[in-house]
């Protein structure tokens, strides 16, 4: 009875509170209109000299965001924005501030995200514990959360996508993969993202997961708005239309974790409801259903992102990419360059629990930090000419794209499965490879993402048959290491 009024208590104050929402982001679009038409074109300086002539919060800056990266290294590494949020942009300083989990949380990404300078970011945290103890909004699991409760999340992340799974994937994502590129390889021209990019690695987490596959777009949907919101520059209207989107896909979460506690299944919820069920362990319902939240989230972007990363550079590197088609050894080399050139996630958020110092840089206690992996990526301090493609890199695994320390991403030796996978049968069946339009990206101090990515390309007529199988591919590279 217990759980019957916990659900229906649930559902009712969802439903209430996404109303609210619709009702505030209705008001906040009008007025977000008036400002646009108030507001001037801002004109960006080809070589700027501050961050201020940078406009680091413009949505421009961020087609080609790394000259700026580059300014906050060499000049200022440790640099509050305009909305107060601090950028960490040195590879060392983001490795220590990842390391000493003490002084700085992984937890309440949202809030810190969305806070106006200067904001207590308190009373809206303890808004959404309150919430999320509701099971109304997700609560902080995996990426963030804190120790001890990260412990035992990752634990039960492991038992689901350790290596060993993942080695057991291959060949259904190779048998993915021809399957959607037989239906347009004909055809000699596809939009990347929308056609292939997005759809394979959702579809797999999804089936993963156990979720309905035919569910795909709007899950889909769901996660463009949960990342939106942690872009850094989206306007109160959008992040309340995201606010909105986000509990839908939340509840959307927890009426297939429910299904799956009453007939378990052979999949992921399966697992998480076994965890769940585990007295021995603090791991809850709310906890399982939020990081069912999270993993299709992660799953369907990052893996998408750095998927349209990979073969952009490929298009854009024709000497790599010859390179690669004469020794396939080298893929898993280009891919690593890949992560650390784009890395699907430009940093995480942290907050400091404590006043403290970084980099010489005073913080006070609830300050709010944006750890930069992807200018240390590139950070010429621990990678020679980082921002060329080194297929012979000797630290090339040590990138910042999947995170660093207890938060490393669980996902990662899957997207490094389904990008090498994906590459290598675009470079056996089909060449004369070309970017045929234009290729943006999203306006995201978070995410690294295109819009599109049209494509245009020859078949090879040899290259059914010239395919090895995925086992037979890591053959040659384990002959090759040997």
């Amino acid at each position: 009875m217990k759980n019957v009024f916990f659900h229906a208590r649930r559902e009712l104050l969802t439903e209430t509170l996404i109303m609210l929402i619709r009702f505030q982001s209705f008001m906040l679009r009008g007025k977000a209109k008036r400002r646009q038409r108030q507001a001037g074109p801002v004109d960006l300086p080809e070589n700027p000299k501050t961050p201020e002539d940078f406009h680091p919060l413009n949505p421009a800056c961020f087609q080609n965001p790394y000259p700026f990266y580059q300014m906050l290294r060499d000049e200022y590494p440790i640099y509050e924005l305009k909305n107060g949020v601090v950028c960490v942009s040195r590879y060392e300083d983001i490795v220590r501030l990842s390391r000493d989990t003490e002084t700085f949380s992984s937890t309440h990404q949202g809030v810190v995200a969305g806070l106006r300078k200067g904001q207590d970011m308190r009373p809206t945290v303890e808004r959404n514990v309150r919430l999320s103890r509701l099971g109304i909004i997700p609560a902080d699991v995996l990426a963030t959360a804190d120790a001890p409760k990260h412990t035992t999340e990752r634990k039960v992340g492991h038992s689901a996508l350790n290596a060993r799974f993942v080695k057991s994937l291959e060949a259904e994502v190779e048998t993915l993969c021809r399957e959607m590129m037989n239906a347009f390889l004909d055809r000699g021209e596809l939009e990347f993202m929308a056609e292939f990019g997005w759809k394979l690695p959702m579809r797999l987490i999804i089936k993963l997961l156990g979720l309905p596959e035919k569910d795909f777009l709007k899950i889909k949907q769901w996660c463009v708005h949960a990342i939106n919101s942690q872009s850094g520059i989206a306007q109160p209207a959008e992040l309340a239309r995201s606010a909105m989107e986000s509990l839908r896909f939340h509840r959307y979460c927890w009426r297939h974790y429910l299904a799956a506690k009453r007939r378990p299944k052979d999949n992921i919820i399966g697992l998480l409801v076994k965890a769940a069920n585990d007295e021995a362990t603090d791991f809850d319902d709310q906890r399982a259903v939020s990081a069912i939240f999270q993993l299709l989230i992660a799953g369907s972007d990052s893996s998408a992102t750095s998927m349209g990363n990979a073969l952009k550079l490929l298009i854009e590197n024709p000497e790599v990419q010859q390179q690669i088609r004469d020794n396939m050894d080298l893929l898993p080399n280009f891919v690593e360059e890949v992560f650390r050139l784009e890395s699907a996630f430009q940093g995480h958020f942290r907050w400091a629990k404590a006043d403290t110092e970084v980099n010489g840089v005073t913080l006070p206690a609830g300050s709010r930090l944006f750890l930069m992996w992807a200018s240390g990526n590139r950070d010429e301090r621990v990678f020679d000419n980082p921002n060329q493609i080194d297929l012979f890199r000797h630290n090339g695994k040590k990138h910042l794209t999947f995170g660093h320390g207890i938060h490393a991403c669980l996902g990662r030796e899957l997207a490094r499965m389904e990008i090498r996978i994906v590459l290598r049968e675009f470079l056996l069946q089909t060449e004369n490879l070309k970017i045929a339009g234009d290729a943006p990206f999203i306006a995201s101090m978070f995410a690294r993402t295109l819009v599109q990515l049209p494509i245009s390309f020859t078949r090879k007529t040899s290259a059914l048959a010239a395919t090895p199988t995925a086992a037979k591919f890591d053959e040659q590279q384990s002959n090759a290491t040997a």
